[in-house]
C-alpha cells in the first residue's frame, strides 16, 4: 500500500503532519525529495481540504 493510498485512513494530526512535512520538502528538499513530494502533495491537499468542508457543513447544520 503506497502512502496515496493510506491518505484517506490517517488521523486528522497525521494528516497534518505529512503536508506539512511536504510542503516544507516542496521548499528546501533535495531535488530527490522535491520529486517524491511532487506525487503526494496534491492528494494530501485534497483530503485535508474535503476534511475542512465536513467539519465546517457539520458545525452549520
Amino acid at each position: 500500500m503506497t502512502l496515496i493510498d493510506k491518505i484517506p485512513t490517517l488521523g486528522d494530526a497525521e494528516l497534518q503532519a505529512f503536508l506539512s512535512n511536504a510542503r516544507r520538502l516542496d521548499v528546501t528538499g533535495t531535488p530527490e525529495q522535491r520529486r517524491a513530494v511532487a506525487e503526494v502533495i496534491t492528494p494530501l491537499e485534497r483530503e485535508a481540504s474535503r476534511r475542512r468542508a465536513l467539519a465546517h457543513a457539520a458545525r452549520h447544520r
